[in-house]
């Protein structure tokens, strides 16, 4: 899975409260489906009291034989915090992050996920994206406090489950205090979001499907990535698309519906 060498980081998301369930299948996701790229392998240990926390014990034992970075957090945060502190220290030209309930459904799905970054003018790949608005969404007492860090519906974002970017582009971007589930929310889909910063560079933003294919912002419902088409092209699940599969179609309708309008 891993090369010391490579260039390219895979970051994947461990959140103490869960165990070592979530990473395990990731791991297995991953030998099933190989990434076809070489690349290191980072696991962001997030929510432990320290490195003699037992419950590395679990992470540890998942891991034996696997060739692998550990990244620390000093204390629980938010992920797209562990994000930020991964990428401080990581090495590497281009990092692909994943959620802890992230995991590959297709052959050669990083290699995917990455082939369009080699054009210089695309700056974000993600493998699933949204228009939701978190204040158009949200019931009408809250949005006079969402107005400021969320605009109305369309808000294109690629989500954070699973996504990669030059290490050098992301840690360039204006990253405000994420310290809430709101705060994280707004860096995904706001005002000043990872999608956002980037374009504003004059850089496009991609969704990446099973196919291979990269999608540009007015297909992404196209791509039958997330909460569209069955999701049929979707290349990186997580507890999310879980949702809308386990979905009766009354709530797939409804799901859809944020998703899109």
């Amino acid at each position: 899975m891993s090369d010391k060498n490579s260039d390219v980081c895979l970051a994947h998301l461990v959140w103490a409260p869960l165990g070592s369930g979530p990473l395990e299948r990731f791991l297995t996701s991953c030998a099933r489906h190989p990434a076809g790229i070489e690349h290191r392998l980072a696991v962001i240990c997030n929510g432990f009291s320290g490195a003699d926390d037992p419950r590395l014990n679990a992470i540890a034992r998942a891991l034996a034989g696997i060739e692998h970075e550990l990244v620390l957090t000093p204390r629980p945060v938010v992920d797209l915090a562990a994000y930020r502190q991964a990428a401080t220290e990581l090495e590497a030209g281009t990092i692909c992050f994943l959620n802890s309930y992230s995991r590959p459904l297709a052959d050669r799905w990083l290699s995917k996920l990455l082939h369009p970054l080699a054009d210089p003018a695309v700056g974000l790949v993600g493998a699933s994206a949204s228009f939701e608005s978190a204040y158009s969404s949200a019931p009408f007492w809250l949005r006079p406090l969402r107005r400021r860090m969320f605009g109305p519906f369309p808000s294109p974002h690629v989500r954070t489950n699973g996504f990669a970017i030059d290490r050098r582009l992301l840690l360039d971007l204006k990253w405000p205090p994420i310290d809430s589930k709101v705060s994280a929310l707004a860096f995904e889909g706001g005002h000043a979001s990872l999608t956002q910063q980037v374009r504003e560079r004059g850089l496009d933003v991609m969704v990446v499907g099973a196919d291979g294919i990269a999608y540009p912002a007015a297909r992404w419902r196209e791509s039958a990535t997330f909460r569209a088409g069955g999701q049929r092209n979707l290349l990186i699940a997580d507890n999310r698309t879980d949702q809308y599969e386990q979905a009766d179609p009354r709530m797939r309708l409804r799901l859809e519906q944020m998703a899109w309008g």
